[in-house]
């Protein structure tokens, strides 16, 4: 999971070894940054995953095309000052490492060049007085970078020097690096343990999985699909929610039944969901008070619930490394709302989380988990730091209240109000 995080430059979003717990929620007006927060968080997930979806030579560049070439950069920032992300991350039994990226960004490919990419420990080690560094990029020449040839502590260490391009992560290039130099190839830590450790930052990276309500798209969700077609993961717009949920009911009858029970919670007449077979295509069904409905028969607050039961309670061989979704409440009734928030705290198919929300109803169900330490509040304000909420902060202000209360107040202690 994310430790710590840091961003400079990008969009509207500064901040500095911002710390998470495994539930991070994210709270305040239009326009003061949550969304492009969670673009900053995901943006090299988002690159890994979707890098060869664009016409571009890189992923890197893709990206930056994806993400508004020089309208990624901070309006108050000088042109040519880098946009800068660096994730403290901890990958399962390893040492936390440090992954840091810099790059500037302009309105062609010619001024989208990397500045600055390092991989190293969080933390200095024992006895040392800095961090160890993996490999660094570009930091003495552009186009030059160099390997530790020691990972661990008490071996001869030197660097070895190598020639990676600036359009593209290192991450990206790795093994084209080892297989056109022969002395790093022949380099076992390089060769094997770096190798490793690359593979599991970028496998960590691909198992983020980043939704906005906005984009679910209804109409699509709502046409039978191809039968033939048992996806694994939801599409942006939930189009594919049938195939998804069919698949996974293929695998495990019994999460079917579990998918039901959650459903009950939003729908207590509810005797069936189900996907059934018309010809060559799939069709969602719902039964309740013994009457059967499809995906076109039900309202938009139903469509949602559906989504975020699948979102959240997917099944899944380990867990996902990270959640986002933008406003999840969006058409949700509160007592509906409440629900989902438990869902999120409940859940094990994911190992961090992060959810945007102007809802104080949906806020209130994280105030037990909040006081606990477990859930992390961030508001964010306009021209105003992101600014992380702690209970022993607000203690005497909550009182016996939850966290929607302060909310709806405007009560200064959580703030979050356009006004």
């Amino acid at each position: 999971m994310i430790n710590k995080f840091s961003c400079h430059n990008f969009r509207n979003i500064n901040a500095d070894n911002l710390e998470f717990e495994k539930i991070n929620i994210l709270i305040g007006p239009n326009n003061s940054g949550k969304t492009n927060f969670i673009k900053a968080i995901t943006f090299f997930s988002e690159m890994v995953k979707n890098g060869g979806n664009g016409n571009l030579k890189s992923a890197f560049l893709n990206a930056v095309a994806q993400n508004g070439w020089d309208h990624s950069l901070c309006k108050n920032a000088e042109n040519g000052a880098p946009i800068e992300f660096v994730w403290n991350i901890c990958l399962g039994d390893r040492e936390d490492v440090k992954y840091k990226l810099s790059f500037q960004v302009g309105n062609s490919v010619e001024n989208c060049n990397i500045v600055l990419e390092e991989l190293g420990t969080a933390e200095p080690r024992e006895g040392y007085a800095q961090e160890f560094n993996y490999f660094r990029c570009h930091d003495h020449k552009i186009g030059k970078g160099s390997f530790s040839v020691a990972t661990q502590r008490g071996r001869k260490n030197r660097r070895m020097p190598f020639d990676v391009d600036n359009k593209e992560t290192l991450v990206m290039q790795f093994k084209d690096i080892l297989l056109n130099n022969r002395q790093i190839y022949g380099n076992e830590l390089i060769r094997v343990e770096i190798a490793q450790l690359l593979y599991e930052l970028q496998k960590y990276f691909e198992g983020y999985s980043v939704y906005t309500s906005a984009q679910f798209d209804s109409k699509k969700m709502r046409e039978p699909v191809n039968a033939k077609v048992l996806d694994e993961s939801l599409n942006k717009d939930a189009s594919n929610f049938t195939n998804v949920f069919n698949r996974y009911k293929s695998e495990n009858v019994i999460w079917k039944s579990a998918f039901e029970a959650k459903l009950k919670e939003l729908i207590p007449e509810l005797q069936i969901a189900d996907a059934v077979t018309a010809y060559d295509k799939f069709i969602f069904k719902l039964v309740y008070n013994e009457e059967q409905y499809d995906l076109s028969d039900v309202s938009e607050g139903t469509l949602k619930g559906l989504i975020l039961n699948l979102l959240i309670n997917m099944p899944m061989s380990e867990p996902r490394s990270l959640l986002a979704i933008d406003e999840p409440e969006t058409n949700l009734h509160p007592a509906w709302q409440k629900v989902v928030g438990n869902w999120i705290q409940t859940a094990d198919t994911y190992s961090q989380c992060f959810i945007s929300t102007h809802s104080p109803d949906f806020l209130d169900s994280f105030t037990e988990e909040f006081k606990r330490g477990k859930v992390a509040v961030f508001v964010f304000g306009k021209d105003e730091p992101i600014k992380k909420i702690q209970y022993v902060n607000i203690k005497d202000e909550l009182g016996e209240w939850e966290l929607g209360d302060l909310y709806r107040t405007n009560d200064p202690a959580l703030g979050g109000w356009p006004w």
